[in-house]
């Protein structure tokens, strides 16, 4: 009798403990990485198709689990029963047919409807967005007598240009003249304004890569030969986390970025920065014998800092790097790990970020800059890459003609003077 029981209580609080244990408090979702705390229309929108998903899933589970058990409940084998319950077969009957392809399309239209208005609204900023989004509405075209942008641009939202490269992302203002070209380009952290549309350009000059901010917008293939868009908006100031989400090569998975969304006001402040040149350095310092082993290295090859050296364009712009929260394609964080935990445990909010450690800055540097490639320990080993086949010091992978492939080493007082040159770049 008491087995009887017991079993029957088994049977019905399976499924509900299998929910409970489920269940995860907000705390487990709001990650720095998480499609289930949107903190923009985009990725609002894709959230609400996801839970639309999410809730026919349960009520179909439910019914079809819930006749399950009833039907073992109801036509089990009892003890004294000489024989099994013989059941009449359901085939055949056209109610019951006919009940079943009703609902099934009834599913299928229940997340068909918010699917295809949700690929409408996200394909390209809608015009409801605009009037507030253009850049006449919330950035001023001048600016101490100067043009920031020309008229003909004063109705169109901000657009971004996002290039992708083995292993990291470039981000360039056309309209602003923050771009490659200009040697104003912004590498792997992206900023942009609270509350305001953002056109998103996307680019490849390699292999496919994908873009993604978890909390602002679903991912979106960067192809090449192939132009690619999409738009976004962050209601919420903060510090945004971003990656690659297509498998692109050795480091795919160090491939990330960072998004600052920050008040219009601070934006256009943002933007002047960019533009201005790399401060003087000061005579007779480690940081300018820094400066010197950096045209020296040939470093100026491949890197810009604008108003030192402005060779450089196939890699990072380095002329605000000092700025930056994060270094090797974002895979190196340059705040001080403690404090930044601990702002984020007491703010319960992954968004809220402290400012750039220059202790930790310089040990990342040294870390980047003296274990990338294919340089070697004293034990004459390849020291451990910081990102698995990245091109510093590599210049064979250029492949450019008669080129040939350099090794390029660095004494410790080497890399701390680069590190300290470095450093000079806010």
């Amino acid at each position: 009798m008491f087995s009887r029981f017991f079993s029957r209580a088994g049977l019905f609080a399976a499924p509900f403990l299998a929910l409970l244990l489920a269940g995860c408090s907000k705390a487990d979702y709001t990650v720095r990485q998480s499609t289930l705390d949107p903190k923009g229309p985009v990725a609002q929108i894709q959230y609400d198709v996801f839970m639309d998903t999410v809730w026919l899933a349960v009520v179909l589970f439910a019914l079809v689990g819930g006749l399950m058990v009833y039907a073992v409940i109801r036509f089990r084998s009892r003890p004294g029963d000489d024989t099994a319950p013989i059941i009449e077969e359901g085939h055949g009957n056209p109610l019951v047919e006919i009940g079943l392809i009703t609902a099934s399309i009834g599913a299928l239209v229940f997340i068909a409807v918010p699917t295809l208005s949700a690929i409408w609204y996200t394909d390209d900023v809608p015009a409801e967005s605009v009037p507030a989004s253009k850049l006449s509405a919330w950035y001023p075209r001048l600016e101490a007598g100067k043009e920031v942008y020309a008229k003909p641009l004063e109705e169109q939202v901000l657009e971004i240009d996002v290039i992708g490269k083995q292993w990291w992302f470039r981000f360039e203002y056309p309209q602003l003249g923050l771009t490659n070209d200009a040697k104003h380009s912004v590498p792997n952290e992206m900023v942009i304004p609270r509350g305001k549309a953002v056109r998103i350009n996307l680019r490849s000059e390699d292999v496919i890569h994908s873009f993604w901010i978890p909390k602002i917008a679903g991912k979106v293939d960067l192809m090449p030969g192939r132009k690619n868009h999409m738009w976004i908006q962050a209601n919420e100031v903060g510090h945004y986390y971003g990656q690659c989400a297509e498998f692109c090569g050795d480091s795919h998975a160090y491939m990330l970025f960072r998004c600052e969304v920050v008040e219009p006001e601070e934006f256009a402040k943002w933007v002047q920065r960019q533009k201005s040149d790399a401060a003087p350095v000061a005579p007779n310092t480690k940081a300018e014998k820094g400066k010197e082993l950096f045209g020296a290295k040939t470093c100026a090859m491949c890197h810009n800092i604008s108003g030192h050296y402005g060779a450089g364009a196939f890699a990072p712009d380095l002329t605000h790097i000092a700025s930056r929260k994060s270094l090797a394609g974002a895979w190196l964080d340059n705040r001080d790990p403690k404090a930044q935990l601990a702002k984020e445990q007491s703010t319960k909010n992954t968004e809220q970020s402290v400012e750039v450690d220059r202790a930790t800055l310089k040990a990342n540097l040294i870390k980047w800059i003296g274990s990338s490639g294919v340089s070697t320990g004293a034990d004459g080993k390849p020291t451990k890459d910081v990102k698995p086949g990245n091109r510093m010091h590599y210049y064979k992978m250029f492949n450019v003609v008669s080129l040939t492939e350099t090794h390029q080493s660095f004494t410790a007082d080497e890399l701390d003077c680069l590190a300290e040159y470095l450093l000079t770049l806010k």
